[in-house]
C-alpha cells in the first residue's frame, strides 16, 4: 500500500512542478501531501535517479531542468490494449489526482486511433479493478482471450462450450462478445447468449472451446460494462435485493473508510456500531463478504440472506467440532 501512495504521489509532483515552475516550495509541497519536507526530498531524489532533473531556485519554488517527454510511439493493437488496460487496472487505488494524471495519459494513447479501434477498446479495457490482485494459475492461461479481443474488434459471434461451475454441466451458446473484465482475480467474458436470448457473465477459463463465426451483431450503444455490473456487488447478477447489516463498533471505522458499493448507505449509532444499507443485483456473492467479518456482522434482511449465513456458520462449528 505505501508503494502505491508513494507512486501516485510522485506522478502527481512531477506533474505540479512541471506546470507550475518555480512555485512549489520544498514546505508547500509537504503541506499538499500532508508528509515531512523529508519524504518529499527523497521523492525528488527518486525523480533525479529516473533522469527527470529537478531542482530549486533560490527562494522560489522547484523547476524542471529539461522537458521528460516520450518521442511518439507506434505502437500495433494488443500493445495499446495492454497499456490501457494496465493504466485503467492502477487507477482506482492510484487516487483522485493521480487518476486524472492517469486519464490525460490513456487519451493521449488512444488518441490517434481510428475510431472503430477506440470504440473496441472503450469495450476492453476494464474500469474499476485494481493491480495488486493475483490471477490464479488457471485463469493466467487464457487460451481464448486474444480470439474474443479479435471477434469484439470485427463483430463476430463466437460458438462456445462452457463449463458452468453452478450446474456442473457442459453448455453451448451462440455468443455476441460485448466486452472482457477483470473481476475477482478472474478473466470473464460479458455478452449476449443468442442461445440463452439475454446477456451472460463467462468465466473464460472455464471455455473448454471456443470457433469464431461469420454472423455479425451489433453492440447496443447505451451498453457499458460498469452500467451492467454497477448493482452486482462483484460479478454475479440476480433479482434487486435490499440489504440491512448492523457492524460492530469494533469494525465499524473499518466498513466506514471503504466505498464497497455505489449504492451503500451508513448510518452511525449511538453505541459506536453501524447500520450498512445496500442494493444489490442478488444476494450470494455479498453473504460470502458479511461470512468474513465473522461475529462483527449480524444480517437483518432480506430473510434470505439473514438464513444462508446463520445455517453456513452452523456448518462450519460443526466442522471444527468434529475435531475436538
Amino acid at each position: 500500500m505505501y508503494r502505491k501512495k508513494q507512486m501516485a504521489r510522485i506522478i502527481e509532483l512531477a506533474h505540479l512542478i512541471h506546470n507550475e515552475p518555480r512555485k512549489w516550495t520544498r514546505p508547500l509541497l509537504a503541506e499538499h501531501f500532508e508528509v515531512n519536507k523529508t519524504t518529499i526530498q527523497r521523492d525528488i531524489n527518486l525523480l533525479s535517479e529516473m533522469g527527470i532533473e529537478i531542482v530549486p531556485c533560490r527562494k522560489e519554488g522547484y523547476e524542471m531542468i529539461s522537458d521528460f517527454f516520450l518521442p511518439p510511439l507506434n505502437l500495433d493493437f494488443r500493445e495499446t490494449l495492454a497499456l490501457v488496460t494496465a493504466a485503467s487496472f492502477y487507477r482506482g487505488p492510484a487516487g483522485e489526482n493521480s487518476e486524472t494524471v492517469l486519464n490525460r495519459a490513456i487519451g493521449k494513447i488512444t488518441a490517434t486511433l481510428p475510431e472503430s479501434t477506440r470504440e473496441t477498446l472503450n469495450q476492453l479495457v476494464t474500469l474499476n479493478e485494481t493491480p495488486y490482485r493475483k490471477v490464479s494459475i488457471v485463469d493466467g492461461k487464457q487460451p481464448f482471450r486474444e480470439e474474443i479481443y479479435d471477434a469484439i474488434r470485427e463483430r463476430h459471434s463466437v460458438n462456445i462450450v462452457y463449463n458452468s461451475f453452478y450446474s456442473g454441466k457442459k453448455t453451448r451458446h451462440k455468443v455476441s462478445p460485448y466486452g472482457v473484465i477483470f473481476r475477482k482475480n478472474a478473466w470473464y467474458l460479458i455478452g449476449r447468449s443468442e442461445t440463452k436470448k439475454e446477456i451472460r457473465t463467462f468465466r473464460i477459463n472455464r471455455i473448454e472451446s471456443l470457433q469464431t463465426t461469420q454472423r455479425e451483431y451489433i453492440i447496443p450503444e447505451d451498453f457499458s460494462i460498469q452500467k451492467y455490473l454497477e448493482k452486482s456487488w462483484d460479478i454475479t447478477l440476480g433479482p434487486d435485493t435490499d440489504i440491512t447489516i448492523d457492524f460492530t463498533k469494533k469494525i465499524a471505522p473499518l466498513i466506514k473508510e471503504v466505498k464497497w458499493h455505489l449504492s451503500q448507505q451508513i448510518t452511525t449509532n449511538d453505541d459506536g456500531s453501524i447500520r450498512f444499507e445496500v442494493t444489490v443485483s442478488g444476494w450470494e456473492e455479498i453473504g460470502w463478504w458479511v461470512l468474513g467479518w465473522g461475529y462483527n456482522a449480524r444480517v437483518l434482511q432480506p430473510t434470505e440472506l439473514k438464513d444462508w449465513v446463520a445455517d453456513t456458520a452452523i456448518k462450519m462449528v460443526e466442522i471444527y467440532q468434529q475435531d475436538s
